[in-house]
Order: C-alpha cells, then structure tokens, then sequence
C-alpha cells in the first residue's frame, strides 16, 4: 500500500494526534483494529498496523494475492454506494467498510475483527503450511465474532465519527465568521480594541473640541434598572463627574423614543439628583437609535447649539450608534464564544469516565453549569418496560427519587421521550403544552428537557430548571444544551459497550460457579510468575488442592449439592490465602493455588494454614441431612520452585503426584514432592 500524499482537509483531520487517539481509543473499546483509507486507496491511518491475524495470513503467496484487493473493492464499493458494508473478507475474518465525508472530501474506515467460528478458522488454517501456522499470533483460545455484533461495532463508529465530524465542521465555520467580523468591527474604527471607558473620553474629548460645552454625558440603556444610566461624563476641563439615569418613563425619554430629534430646554435640568446641574442654564437630550430603538442617549449641558452644531451633533450620535451597535454585537459574539469553549471543556471532562454512576451524574452537573441551573434530573430509558428511570438528580430535596420511573408519554420528560423532541418553556402555567401548577420545589416556572439520542434511537432525558439569575431559558440555551446531549448520548453509548466488553474479558477468565481464576487464565498467570521468578532469583510454590469426598456429595445429593458445596470450600480458601496469592478453579474440586515469592518452608505453613481453616470454617449446606459431622476436608499437595522443578509442565506433573501421595496416605494432610 503506498503512503497516502495529502490532498485534502479530512485526511489532515484524521492524521491528527487527537484524531489518532480517537481511533486508538475506539479500536481498544471495540476490539476491532481500523483502517483509514482515502478513496484513491491510499491509507490514512491504521490503528495498530495489519490486524495480527492478516500479518500472519499475508505469508502465503495465494492469501497476499487476493486478500488486499478483495478488501480495498468492498471499500470502494462502500464509498460509491455511500453506506457500510458488513462482509467476512477473503480470509474469513468478519469486517465492516464505513464510508465518511468531510467537506466534500471522503475516506472508508475498515474495521477487522476476528473469524465468525471455528469452522471458517479450521478452513483458513488448512490452506496453510507449518512455517505460517507458526507464526500466527494465537496464544489463547479465539475470541469468535458474528456478523449482529460486527454491525453494533460499526454502528458506535459510526455515530461517534459522524457526529464528532459535524462539530468540526461547525467549530471551523464559527471560527472563520468570528474571523471576518473582528476584521470588519476594527476597519471603521482603529481605536476599537481600546477599553470603553477611553473610547467613550476619546469621543466626548473630540465633541468638546468642536463644541464649547459644560458638560457632557452619553448614557445607555440598562435593562436591570429599567433606566438610560451614564456610561461616561466630561466636563471642559478634563474632569469626570457623577453618575445619573433617566428613568425609561421620564418625558425626556419618552420624546426621544416618540422620534424626536432631540430635546431642548433652557432652564436646568431638573432630574439630575445634584445641584451641579441646576448650575447648567441649558440642556440638550440627543438619540442614540440602533435599528430603529434608543438604545443610547446624548446628553450636552450648559450651552447653546448653532444649526451647523446640531448637524455635528446628530453626524456624531449616528457614529455613537454604530460604535454601541459594534459593542452589543462584540458582547454577544463573546458570550456565544465563551458558551462554545464551556461546551468544549464540559465535553472533554465527560469523555475519559469509565465508571457508570460517576459519568451519569458528572453529565448532569456539566450540563447544569452550561445553563447555570440549580436544579436538574437525567432520566435514562429501560427499554424492556418503556419507562424512565431517574439515574441522577441536582438539587432536587423531595419529591423525586433515584430510580424513580416515569411510563413513557407520561408527564413532560415522558413526553419528551416519546415523540423526541426537545421543549422549552418559558412559564409552566400558561405554555399550552404543560398547563400544569408549579411545584413548590421549583422556584421559576421555565425549565428545559431535551432528548438524549443515537441517531434514531432514544437513549434518555435530561431536564433543567431554575436558572441562578432568576431568568427563563432561552433558545440560545437549548441550542447549547442539545449540543451537548448528542455528545453525552455518544459517550453514555460508548461507556455502556465498554462495561460490556470488560465484563465479557472478566468473564472469559474466570469460573462461572466460584468467581475464581479459570484454567486458562492460570496458565497465562503461572507462565508470567516463573519468568518474573526466574527474572528476580525469587521461590515459587505450587499448592493443588482437593476436596476429600466430593464423588460423594454428588452421587448421592445431586450436582446442585454439589455446586453449594464448592462455593463454601471457595469462601474458606479466599479467606484463608493472601492477597498476592493467585486461587484458580482446575478442574471438578481440584483448586490450584500459586504462591509467589515464597519457599517450601513458608508453603507448609501456608498449605497447613489453609487446610485447617477448611476443616473449621467450611461446612456443608444446611438443607442436608445429618450425616455425623457438617465439616469438610481437604488434601493438598505442593511443588517448589526451582527445587523439584523450572518448567511449568513438570511443576504441574509433580504437583499433581503430591496431592496422590496426600489423597493416598489417609486424606485430610498435606504432602511434599519428594
């Protein structure tokens, strides 16, 4: 395969550290090694290089020969018909082919599991010589995989790449109009990226140059206060003075708003709260109109205007508006910034947790520090009952508990799930949709409740209430907070696969009736601790374990019996043995323990320790009948490393003659090798 020569923005996206990671943490979760390819066939990026099992495929002359172009003309064949492919690839390994697009460029992810069954793995192997079968990377008993799970893998990678491409985009694009607005604010004015308190003494400093007056104040609206407030006054000498406001419903105000040019009087002004301005003997009132609204007010004392000041006057307020305009839109753009770079921090913060409860609710704290809500419930969907069940809750005291359940349709969060829209509601009591009494626990009548989703498919809901400030929530805010469930309901999506694919591993190598160690899993552990042992200089023992008498309880009680009989020998020994010592189930009642860093004098202790705690604390099931004495026995047998032998085989062969020699010789005792 040549090295792919950069021709476009997806492939410099995907060759990117953080889109690296992506793919690495996804192959990890998955088990699945991806493959990015450019649809000139050219590779991307590949996750851990060929798939094991290829690289040892890839040797033989028939398989080298056909296997590439059978998988890149499935790929192809993806990309043309813009949708993924499942297929088993010539080798008889199960696959998947998922096309992408990023601005009109696009690439196919190839997704490499394992073979479908043993029967197509004995197929491939048996075209295969010795010299290959050598070097295949098959240590451990095949992980199978079929074509339902093939299309869940594909399925989570789709839906994470997808949606992390299409906030991409949308960050480039919002960066690039935040780009061209900042060039077009700062060409009118040069002295725009000043603080605005020297803007505002620049401007009135140039007024007073032109106009020979007292005073002078520019006032704006402060919605707070329901009043026009100073934002800054000059006298002639250079000197600031005190602060003062129109009421909205003051007459000057309400002219202005009327669309009177200006207002006039030739007394002094009468509202100012000080006799500084009772010592002005005239006072002008100018607009300051954005869009058709008052948005601001000129306010020039002690003076009298010519015609030609006027005109001045009324050039410089239009000027005033458009500087006010570009502080409103500058202000606006910077909250709508700071919400995009809290949206990103929220969502890196949630991305790396793998605990369930913990990632539930740190996705309703983030989500309630976005909005800045006191109060807020995340609600996930049980899809066998189609209820909801509260999994989270913030600032809720009464009145809702954790796996509290809600039928789907019922209530506003039910109905939010059921039809999978979002709602928004500004009061309660009068939205046509709720019609419903506040409670009391509440305290504003406007919330938020928004889907939580994989594409089409319903995940949960997440709801929110009472802002900090007081106020209602808004579009901007929903805009945001769904924003962030789509990247919630892909991380919700992707901790639950993960929680399965541990629990799968867990399984794998441990026994299903006593939670110990499996065979194979104490293999690969005793294969791991002789080679540290013999790394380190350090002793190892071996004790293998048997419960005297278990043909017994089986033949004449029945294997259930049985079961119980073993799980109360399995508690004995946990409680017996250290925490470095490694238990493992062998086989029927044989129990194999390893005993790291210890020697054969130690291992008698241990192996002695063991079997009278056995004696003292396992006892048969209740339920049986009195058959002299309750208690059980073992017989344990022991093997030392390097003293009877340094290979795993021949410990195990030795061992197993200790514990005959201990069975032998009258049960309920322990022997050493000889």
């Amino acid at each position: 395969m040549l090295n792919a020569i950069y021709t476009g923005p997806l492939q410099d996206l995907f060759r990117s550290v953080e889109w690296k990671n992506l793919f690495t943490i996804l192959s990890d979760t998955t088990g699945f090694n991806l493959r990015i390819y450019s649809n000139e066939e050219n590779l991307i990026l590949s996750t851990t290089g060929y798939y094991p099992l290829c690289k040892g495929l890839l040797h033989t002359s028939e398989l080298s020969a056909h296997c590439e172009t059978h998988c890149l003309r499935i790929m192809m064949s993806a990309i043309s018909r813009g949708a993924p492919r499942i297929f088993k690839c010539y080798a008889k390994i199960m696959s998947f082919a998922l096309p992408v697009r990023y601005e009109e460029e696009q690439a196919v992810i190839l997704g490499t599991g394992s073979f479908a069954g043993y029967k197509d793995f004995k197929k491939v192997v048996s075209q295969l010589s010795p010299s290959v079968l050598d070097e295949l990377p098959v240590t451990t008993p095949l992980k199978f995989t079929d074509a339902r799970h093939v299309k869940q893998v594909c399925c989570l990678v789709h839906g994470s790449i997808n949606q992390l491409l299409k906030n991409t985009q949308e960050t480039v694009t919002l960066k690039k109009k935040i780009g061209v607005l900042k060039d077009v604010l700062g060409m009118w004015n040069p002295s725009a990226k000043e603080q605005p308190e020297t803007l505002y003494e620049y401007m009135l400093a140039n007024l007073f140059v032109l106009i020979d007056a007292h005073y002078m104040t520019i006032l704006s609206k402060n919605k707070l206060f329901d009043a026009y407030t100073s934002l800054y006054s000059l006298d002639k000498n250079g000197r600031t003075n005190e602060v003062f406001s129109l009421d909205v419903h003051d007459a000057v105000v309400r002219e202005l708003v009327s669309g009177k040019p200006a207002v006039f009087s030739p007394g002094p002004f009468p509202g100012g709260g000080s006799d500084f301005f009772y010592d002005m003997k005239t006072f002008y009132f100018f607009p300051i109109a954005v869009n058709d609204k008052l948005a601001g007010i000129l306010g020039i004392f002690g003076c009298m205007l010519k015609e030609s000041d006027m005109v001045l006057v009324h050039s410089f307020c239009k000027h005033m508006a458009l500087f006010l305009q570009n502080q409103r839109l500058h202000h606006e753009l910077n909250q709508k910034f700071d919400k995009f770079a809290a949206l990103s921090e929220v969502t890196k913060a949630i991305a790396p947790i793998l605990n369930y409860e913990v990632l539930l609710q740190t996705i309703l704290d983030k989500s309630a520090e976005l909005l800045k809500a006191e109060q807020g419930s995340l609600m996930l969907l049980d899809h066998e009952t189609e209820e909801l069940l509260v999994e989270a809750k913030r600032g809720i005291m009464d009145g809702i508990t954790l796996k509290f359940r809600l039928r789907k349709g019922e209530g506003i969060a039910g109905r939010v799930a059921e039809i999978g829209e979002p709602l928004l509601v500004e009061n309660v009591e009068n939205d046509p949709r709720t019609r419903q009494k506040n409670r009391r626990r509440y305290k504003t009548r406007s919330f938020v409740s928004v889907p939580l989703m994989i594409e089409d498919r319903m995940i949960g809901v997440l709801n929110l209430s009472d802002k900090t400030s007081g106020e209602v929530f808004n579009n901007e805010d929903l805009e945001l907070i769904q924003s962030f469930a789509t990247h919630a309901a892909i991380v919700l999506e992707r901790n639950e696969f993960y929680n399965q694919t541990e629990e799968l591993k867990k399984l794998s190598i441990t026994d299903s009736l006593t939670g110990l160690a499996n065979r194979r899993y104490l293999h690969d552990r005793l294969k791991d601790e002789l080679s540290r042992s013999e790394r380190y200089g350090h002793r190892m023992s071996l004790l293998m374990m048997d419960l005297d008498g278990f043909k017994y309880y089986n033949d004449t009680f029945g294997h259930s019996v049985g079961d119980k009989v073993l799980k109360n020998v399995t508690r004995a020994v946990l409680n017996s043995v250290r925490l470095s010592d490694i238990v493992s189930r062998y086989g029927g009642d044989e129990f194999l323990i390893i005993l790291p860093e210890t020697d054969k004098t130690l291992a008698i202790d241990i192996a002695e320790r063991l079997r009278s705690d056995v004696a003292k604390t396992a006892v048969l099931p209740e339920d049986l009948p009195d058959t002299g004495s309750r208690t059980l026995t073992v017989s344990i047998g022991i093997v030392c490393y390097p003293e009877h032998s340094t290979t795993i085989e021949h410990l195990l062969e030795k061992v197993d003659k200790a514990l005959y020699l201990a069975k032998s010789r009258g049960k309920n005792r322990i022997e050493v090798i000889s």
